[in-house]
């Protein structure tokens, strides 16, 4: 289940805050959107090394997620 993120507004851009958890690893991704697709975004990682790159492309795929559903229809 996806649990609704944060929006914010900078500029004429969207911030999106939102976490991603799996196997007690936690990412915590802030995410600038425009209106075409991923601007930039930060990362905080919680949980061991070995599964950082997992859970940041689970973080990744969930912004995507977030443009198409969110931002797309704004």
């Amino acid at each position: 289940m996806r649990r609704q993120p944060t929006f914010f507004v900078l500029d004429d851009k969207m911030v999106a805050v939102f976490s991603v958890e799996k196997d007690n690893c936690k990412v915590t991704m802030e995410c600038l959107f425009s209106k075409t697709g991923i601007e930039d975004y930060t990362i905080e990682y919680h949980g061991p090394i070995e599964k950082k790159a997992e859970l940041m492309n689970l973080a990744i795929e969930e912004a995507h997620h977030i443009f198409e559903t969110n931002i797309l229809t704004v």
